[in-house]
């Protein structure tokens, strides 16, 4: 079986263009058939910490790993229309991190993302999950 994996933050824009893609990649046959094929939305909590004058409050106290945004919702209900076999998984903690540790455990055959627009200057000074991610694995990802 194929893996494929779908890296979804809270963007249903995003989530919905990355599911999509692997939708057509069946639809135009370069995926046989979906029954050869699993895929995996991924949604990883971003880890953080605050502190005002009330306290510290972590990403950890807000974090529930059933809790899935909208985008997923939405990448998940395009995957059962096309009767493709996925599975949702959550993470917390730095999102390039997980998805880059998600992948090689998960032994995924492909990472297909759709990254945040950004301007060079933007990619360059701040980077990007996806660059990471392109940085930092050694599985096929493909950007659309």
């Amino acid at each position: 079986m194929y893996h494929i994996v779908i890296p979804v933050d809270t963007s249903e824009e995003r989530g919905a263009k990355a599911t999509q893609y692997v939708i057509d990649l069946l639809d135009a046959g370069v995926i046989s058939d979906a029954e050869t094929i699993s895929v995996t939305v991924l949604n990883v909590f971003e880890k953080f910490k605050a502190v005002d004058d009330g306290g510290n409050v972590s990403s950890a106290e807000l974090y529930d790993e059933d809790d899935y945004p909208d985008a997923v919702v939405r990448a998940r209900d395009l995957l059962e229309d096309a009767a493709i076999e996925y599975d949702l998984e959550r993470r917390h903690g730095d999102s390039a991190d997980e998805i880059v540790d998600f992948v090689e455990e998960a032994d995924a055959d492909l990472v297909v993302m759709a990254p945040r627009k950004r301007s060079s200057v933007g990619k360059a000074v701040f980077g990007s999950v996806a660059q990471n991610v392109l940085i930092n694995t050694d599985r096929p990802t493909l950007i659309v």
